[in-house]
């Protein structure tokens, strides 16, 4: 945006040159003399004698209307023509009987009205810019014609389209100006307006409005059919302090849930994957409802909790599918699976309290966790499958069966056999090499694990639960 800078000389009737003039302040968007610059001028005098009748946009508009009808009434510079003399680049331009010039830098004026007229070109004059270097010049005739070119685009007052504008006011008496809504009583002089440099500035992209508000149109029966399937989901602002309770405590057992299932797949290496984006989503679903472990009361609550249940829903079910699934390898050790089974029951009952304190609604736009081609299939069957797969592709000289003798008098055959059934085949040579049997087995340690040449970390923690579960199935004789 182009700038302008305003100097004036006092008391000259002759052509000087412009460094001579003494700059007095920068115009970026207009300047006025005259009628406009008298009631800018009140304004300002009303507002420092009671600035508490000037807090507000629409006290300064209403200030400003009566200060117009004031002048309406005065017309004190009703022939300012008589007391001006203008110049647009170095022309003499003669006025008419006028009470008042603004000079125009930008085309938005008095709050928003376009005082020149327009924005296209015509016969005469090209389109007025903010960034051309060029100033528009136009007359001010009265306080009607300034209220009525808030409505109407007027243009029989335009004066000239310039580059530098020259104003000399003359008699004795000084004469109102403003720039830029600031106003003062300018002294008889000569007011030399000019191009002074250019400033970056925010502005409206019509064009971009037009796109986005047609964007919004073409949304607007996208966002009613939402609010439909939604139903309630907007809920009370503020839950109540029962609402806060069974909600904080569904919170709480989602939140045992998901660690006794993260638990689980810790000690499955092979089926942590299946069920990994499952935790993950319920994870960050019960981030987003309880940030920094506070639960949050706010309008979208009822929304947010909404998705957890749906992702708490789905992590019970594949947790359930962990407990049902048979294959020895799947196994849980007991501690575990009896604090999954409680995690699950607890579960259970907390939503069904949520859901009959109408907490959460389920959505149907919810995303679903399952591949589409699994969709019919529990996560117990594809265990099974991928269980029965590796089974027939494990190479194996035994058959697969578990020894029917005590662990301690297990061969180093039998602990090969064991190997198998962990699907740890690939370690039976090393095993019979070394001699491992039955009562070297429960004692072994992770750092002879490593020393057997195991430094897989999933075949290692494998390798440690099983041994785990032998040591506590010795008591009543049993294979593991």
């Amino acid at each position: 945006m182009c700038q302008f800078g305003m100097s004036s000389l006092m008391r000259s009737n002759e052509d000087v040159a412009l460094e001579a003039f003494n700059e007095r302040c920068v115009m970026s968007n207009y300047f006025g003399i005259g009628l406009d610059a008298k009631i800018a001028l009140e304004f300002h005098q009303k507002r420092e004698e009671h600035p508490e009748k000037c807090r507000s946009r629409t006290k300064n508009m209403m200030w400003y209307g009566v200060l117009g009808v004031k002048e309406l009434q005065k017309q004190t510079y009703q022939h300012l023509e008589q007391r001006v003399q203008l110049e647009c680049d170095g022309q003499r331009i003669p006025l008419p009987s006028l009470q008042g010039i603004v000079v125009l830098n930008i085309s938005s004026y008095m709050g928003g009205a376009n005082f020149w007229g327009g924005t296209k070109p015509d016969d005469f004059f090209r389109a007025p810019a903010f960034d051309d270097r060029m100033l528009e010049v136009v007359a001010v005739f009265g306080t009607m014609q300034m209220a009525v070119s808030k409505v109407v685009r007027i243009q029989h007052h335009r004066i000239a389209q310039c580059r530098s504008v020259k104003i000399t006011i003359k008699g004795e008496d000084g004469v109102p100006v403003q720039v830029d809504g600031e106003a003062w009583r300018q002294p008889p002089g000569t007011i030399h307006i000019v191009h002074k440099n250019k400033a970056q500035m925010l502005c409206r992209d019509r064009q971009f409005e037009n796109v986005f508000r047609t964007w919004q149109h073409q949304q607007q029966p996208f966002c009613q059919s939402n609010a439909k399937s939604t139903g309630d989901l907007k809920g009370p602002a503020i839950l109540s302090e029962k609402e806060l309770e069974v909600l904080g405590h569904f919170c709480k057992t989602s939140a045992r849930l998901i660690r006794c299932v993260k638990v689980a797949t810790l000690t499955l290496p092979e089926i942590e994957a299946e069920i990994s984006h499952i935790v993950s989503k319920a994870s960050e679903s019960l981030d987003h409802l309880c940030p920094y472990g506070r639960l949050m009361n706010m309008p979208s609550v009822k929304f947010i909790a909404s998705r957890l249940l749906n992702c708490i829903r789905e992590l019970r079910d594949n947790g359930a599918d962990l407990l049902r699934a048979k294959p020895e390898a799947l196994v849980l050790s007991a501690e575990v699976a009896e604090d999954l089974q409680c995690a699950l029951n607890e579960v259970d009952l907390d939503l069904q309290k949520v859901m009959d304190a109408g907490l959460a609604v389920m959505c149907g736009e919810e995303e679903p966790f399952r591949d589409a081609s699994l969709e019919t299939r529990t996560l117990k069957s594809r265990f099974l499958d991928r269980f029965r797969r590796n089974r027939t592709s494990e190479p194996s000289d035994t058959p697969f069966k578990y020894p029917s003798l005590s662990v301690r008098e297990w061969a180093s055959e039998d602990v090969a056999v064991w190997l198998a059934s962990l699907q740890l085949g690939e370690y039976k040579e090393v095993f019979i090499s070394h001699d491992i049997r039955g009562s070297e087995l429960i004692h072994l340690e992770r750092r002879d694990l490593k020393d057997l040449g195991i430094t897989k970390v999933g075949h290692l923690k494998r390798i440690q639960q099983a041994i785990r579960d032998l040591i506590l199935s010795m008591g009543d004789n049993s294979a593991p």
